[in-house]
């Protein structure tokens, strides 16, 4: 009975050794499920759906290889909208046999814009020639293989994209969006490879085959027990013991006394083998002694490398304790709420992108290096400036650097549709150097239109200004269609000392207003022509009971007040030179932005002429410097015509606040000059 128990505690050990060995080998389902895409098409787009991702259990990934692979996720919306001017496949999953279907959805004309700049271009015009998808404002993650180098390796690796998204975003994959989408493309869902009853079985048979192996100990002892003398041994196993006896001490044992004696040495030779075989059964019991004390202590450790061998196992191979953490994935917004289209993480990435075009074509005075990034005002202003600095290098106004630090005050238009508006500010660092620092106010005084008015407005947000003075920057962003970039249209200065008025948080977006909403001070189409009409007439004219004038220095330095300075210098010269100024509102469109808190934020820009006429005398301006490399006049003019366009940002309050627009900031350059 004893050798069947233990027999049956070993069988079950090994039993649950078994299950627990096989359920990180044989019994473990596939590691993943891959599910190949099989089209045959020419398509240079395939798209994937994000509820797809979500009929399959496991870890969803996207694999793809080849030279140009790409991959990107973002808003199902914005890459529908993306996709719509060009032929591509939809991907589905199913679910049910394990497959992949293939859809071709052709392309169709994507829709013109309803206001655009002028380097806007319809991109389903291009349709045909394919687009390429990387760069794009509208990812929110994106991952390509360069395979500009044409390099063999390119063509065979792989890229694998983990994809947890929302239902209500997908996946797309492309090569350089005119080739077709790469032949070697599988979805692919890891599986859950944890085990949690793996370590309770290990463990469990680990300790029956160690309790099997002790009731076996003891069967057999039991039946040794009666196999040898009892009499002078004890404690426990005492079968055991006897059974491993050493020969001539159970010789010993069983010899009669009456032979012992007839073959006795004589009594000499007795006492000498005495005192050696008490010799040796010292050395037996002291070495019987620490064998038992090695024995005591093997044990503990034996224990301990057990216990840690156990617990060293993974997380994967015990049942984890407590509530399972549950992964919030983020749902689509209600239909009935405009969604913010622009993240953190968007905002940021377009962010550096701008500085870096900027910086690049400030380093190098190379307006093409903004073509991607600015338009309208914006790209006008620095193509004037880099103009005049490449033939004029002492040239007095030299654009703050945009840089990439983003300050704390955002707005980001709420909508679904195109164009979309952001407004941001970020910090600003000196664009001059040590050489133009130095050369500051020795511009050519034929340039002085320009360069010093900038000067003594450095408060008012003109680019002149130095390291310790840097304003913060506010750019005025649109994205015209979802196949081109948000485009800078405006960069602002923002004057020093201000408070930028209290906003809704940037997450929550905003409104773009129209131009001839009723409920502000004034519509924020009229604001640029209002305070043309300032520039123009001065502070006497009726609009300047709606702007807040205290702070303003801008009317000090442009429009009528500069063109009477010039006028008086010109009189005490005794010259016949006649000096005047117009103002009126730019071309580029007005942006006005709610603040979510009452009132909106107005960018506009006004386009201040400075006009000098010979008048039939005998003095005459003259053309050099700064007007020459940007008219290519020279010399003496009958009339002159520089315009200076200042970029302007306004805060106009609610009808119901008591309360003025407020200059926010204006960055002022010399942009044209005529005769």
């Amino acid at each position: 009975m004893r050798h069947a128990l233990a027999i049956a505690v070993l069988v079950l050990s090994g039993v649950l050794l078994l299950l627990g060995l096989g359920q990180r080998t044989f019994l473990a389902g596939p590691a993943e499920i891959s599910l190949p895409v099989d089209t045959q098409s020419e398509a240079a787009f395939a798209v994937v759906d994000g509820t797809e991702f979500s009929k399959l259990p496991g870890q969803a990934n996207v694999v793809v290889q080849g030279a140009d692979a790409f991959v990107a996720t973002a808003m199902t919306r914005d890459v529908d909208a993306w996709l719509a001017p060009f032929p591509h496949a939809e991907l589905t999953v199913d679910q049910r046999k394990q497959r992949l279907l293939t859809a071709l959805i052709p392309g169709a004309p994507a829709e013109a814009p309803e206001t655009g700049s002028g380097a806007a271009t319809t991109e389903a015009d291009e349709a045909g020639d394919g687009l390429d998808p990387r760069g794009s404002d509208l990812w929110l993650d994106s991952r390509f293989i360069d395979g500009n180098g044409g390099s063999t390796e390119t063509e065979t690796e792989t890229l694998r994209v983990p994809v947890s998204i929302a239902v209500d975003q997908s996946v797309l994959i492309a090569t350089n969006g005119t080739d077709p989408i790469p032949s070697e493309v599988s979805l692919v869902w890891a599986q859950d490879r944890s085990t949690p009853w793996a370590g309770p079985l290990l463990a469990a048979g680990g300790v029956l085959a160690i309790v099997g192996a002790v009731l076996y100990l003891l069967a057999v002892d039991h039946d040794r027990r009666g196999l040898g003398p009892r009499r002078g041994r004890r404690g426990p196993l005492q079968g055991l013991r006897n059974a491993f006896a050493r020969p001539e001490r159970r010789g010993r044992s069983a010899a009669p006394r009456a032979d012992a004696r007839a073959d006795a040495p004589p009594r000499g030779e007795r006492m000498t083998l005495n005192i050696r075989n008490r010799a040796g059964r010292d050395g037996m019991i002291a070495r019987s002694r620490q064998n038992r004390r090695y024995g005591r202590r093997l044990l503990p450790v034996l224990g301990i490398a057990a216990v840690l061998g156990l617990s060293g196992c993974s997380a994967e191979y015990w049942p984890q304790m407590g509530p399972k953490p549950v992964e919030e994935t983020p749902t689509a917004q209600p239909s009935s709420i405009a969604p913010v289209p622009v993240t953190e993480a968007q905002l940021h990435r377009i962010v550096e992108q701008v500085s870096a075009a900027a910086n690049e074509g400030d380093d190098d005075l190379d307006a093409a290096a903004l073509d991607e990034r600015f338009v309208d005002d914006a790209l006008a202003q620095r193509t004037a400036n880099y103009t005049i600095r490449a033939s004029v290098p002492d040239y007095a106004v030299v654009p703050p650097r945009i840089t990439d630090e983003e300050l704390d005050y955002a707005l980001v238009q709420s909508t679904e549709s195109w164009p979309r508006t952001a407004f941001v500010t970020v910090a600003s660092s000196s664009g001059k150097t040590d050489a133009d620092a130095a050369a500051d106010g020795t511009a050519d005084g034929s340039a002085d239109a320009a360069s010093a008015a900038a000067d003594a407005d450095a408060e008012a947000g003109d680019g002149a200004t130095d390291e310790q003075t840097s304003p913060s920057i506010a750019l005025i962003m649109t994205q015209q269609s979802p196949q081109e970039n948000f485009e800078v249209s405006r960069v602002i200065a923002l004057r020093g000392g201000i408070s930028m008025p209290q906003a809704a948080p940037a997450e929550d977006g905003t409104a773009l207003l129209s131009n001839d909403i009723e409920t502000l001070m004034l519509p924020p189409g009229e604001v640029g022509a209002a305070y043309a009409s300032l520039l123009e007439n001065g502070t006497e004219a009726p609009e300047a009971e709606l702007f807040d004038l205290e702070s303003d220095t801008l009317l000090e330095n442009y429009g009528k007040a500069r063109a009477a300075a010039a006028q008086q210098q010109s009189d005490e010269k005794g010259q016949t030179m006649k000096y005047s100024a117009t103002a009126r509102q730019g071309d580029a469109p007005v942006v006005a932005l709610s603040t979510g808190a009452g009132g909106a934020l107005v960018a506009t820009t006004v386009i201040d002429e400075q006009i000098v006429d010979a008048a039939g005398g005998r003095f005459k301006p003259q053309a050099q410097g700064a007007i020459t490399a940007l008219s290519g006049l020279e010399g003496e003019q009958e009339r002159l015509v520089q315009q200076v366009a200042h970029q302007m940002l306004f805060f106009v309050p609610s009808k119901s606040e008591d309360a003025k627009i407020e200059l926010l900031g204006v960055t002022s350059e010399l942009v044209g000059v005529t005769n």
